[in-house]
């Protein structure tokens, strides 16, 4: 019997632009600029003689699908591998929030029982695997800051110079992706680059950084979603600023001198009726 622990990071996305899905194509492709951040799940290991088992302090995701017992069921299958494995996952990236929790579950499986059922595989040899359980699964196989275009498969990782902190505000509002990406359906809109956010994090000033987030689902969810608009209100009168991350409906802040001087509790307890919580740039 082994054991192994590791922590999934949440990620939000500094940018976000998503392209017109191609005739024929079931996903859209898109551009994105992730970043983790220091808000995690926990996962816990222990190999058995023959069975996979989950067991998660929320009593939904103990199911076979559940992403992380989707990413352990493929790589024993994959690798003909006979032994089990009994995970643990305590749960505290809010689910469907837009902060990537089940994508990274499934990668830190990869990663934790490519070590413990001693399988060995360099890292790159996993992408294929993680790609089958999700487009944004691939990019939490690689560490820190990274850029991740077309349907999920091209991640490239970013340097990171100094860290960056954040008001991560999570409001409880579920946003079926599915649905969002059915709205931008209906927009015409010419595409932005990441170009200018990756300038701006390579010069590393947070003013340029600020100016340089960016997400396409922001503009459709704020004129469909009534709670989404006002959360982006608040923010906008308290911070002057604050981006969604992913399709929803968590938000987050990029705390510039002049926000980070705000009182978080007071933030917390009047003005919003929402877990507010100050995470910084995550580097395995």
């Amino acid at each position: 019997m082994r054991k192994t622990e590791i922590l999934a990071p949440a990620k939000i996305n500094l940018f976000l632009e998503v392209f017109p899905r191609p005739s024929g194509a079931a996903l859209h492709p898109v551009e994105t600029v992730i970043e983790k951040v220091t808000l995690f799940d926990q996962l816990s290991f222990q190999t058995t003689p023959s069975e996979i088992e989950l067991r998660s302090n929320l009593a939904r995701l103990n199911t076979p699908a559940n992403l992380a017992f989707q990413a352990a069921a493929l790589l024993k299958d994959t690798y003909r591998i006979k032994e089990g494995v009994r995970i643990r996952l305590d749960k505290k990236i809010p689910v469907a929030s837009g902060l990537g929790g089940g994508s990274s579950d499934a990668a830190a499986v990869l990663l934790a029982l490519n070590h413990l059922w001693k399988i060995d595989e360099p890292v790159s040899r996993l992408f294929p695997l993680a790609l089958q359980l999700g487009s944004d699964v691939p990019a939490f196989l690689t560490s820190g800051r990274c850029r991740v275009s077309g349907f999920g498969e091209k991640v490239k990782s970013l340097p990171i110079g100094k860290k960056l902190d954040y008001l991560l505000v999570l409001t409880g509002i579920k946003s079926p992706t599915g649905l969002a990406y059915r709205w931008l359906d209906d927009l015409t809109y010419k595409p932005h680059s990441s170009k200018m956010m990756i300038a701006a994090l390579k010069k590393g000033g947070t003013t340029e950084i600020a100016a340089a987030l960016f997400n396409r689902f922001q503009e459709v969810l704020v004129e469909k979603n009534k709670e989404i608009k006002k959360w982006r209100k608040l923010l906008q009168d308290n911070f002057g600023s604050g981006l969604l991350s992913g399709s929803g409906g968590s938000f987050f802040v990029l705390l510039t001198k002049k926000a980070a001087a705000i009182d978080l509790r007071r933030v917390g307890t009047t003005k919003f009726s929402a877990v507010t919580t100050a995470v910084t740039t995550f580097v395995l």
